[in-house]
């Protein structure tokens, strides 16, 4: 783990630095809705399950641009179960603490998709 660490501060501008600890925080944040909330408990899990993921995408390619794979693998179902769950809910009330947070949650992933698409794409055209 120190390795991909190590690989990642390495690789990484200190904006993606920052985005990464926001992503850490947005799912870290589950812990407090997981007592009441059905996805919460989802996406904790999501979150424990993508390191070991990551550093096996990582120890088999040896490239940080690539442990977006585990992302797209644990991240892209979790967010159409989002979608499914709780945005399309009639129960859902975005103005609520939880609401706020799934959103948050939600664009997070979204982005971090976008991105690790792209990097990806860059590995395989040889430009990473």
């Amino acid at each position: 783990m120190e390795e991909m660490e190590q690989a990642i501060n390495a690789a990484t501008s200190p904006a993606v630095q920052m985005w990464m600890n926001w992503m850490f925080v947005i799912f870290a944040t589950s812990i407090a809705f997981a007592w009441k909330y059905k996805t919460a408990r989802i996406v904790l899990v999501a979150f424990i399950v993508n390191l070991p993921v990551a550093m096996l995408v990582f120890s088999l390619t040896n490239s940080v641009h690539l442990i977006g794979i585990a992302h797209l693998l644990i991240w892209g179902p979790l967010a159409v179960y989002i979608v499914i769950s709780d945005l399309k809910s009639s129960s859902f009330k975005p103005a609520s603490l939880y609401g706020v947070w799934i959103i948050l949650l939600f664009g997070t992933i979204v982005v971090s998709l976008i991105f690790d698409v792209r990097d990806i794409i860059l590995v395989l055209l040889g430009m990473k």
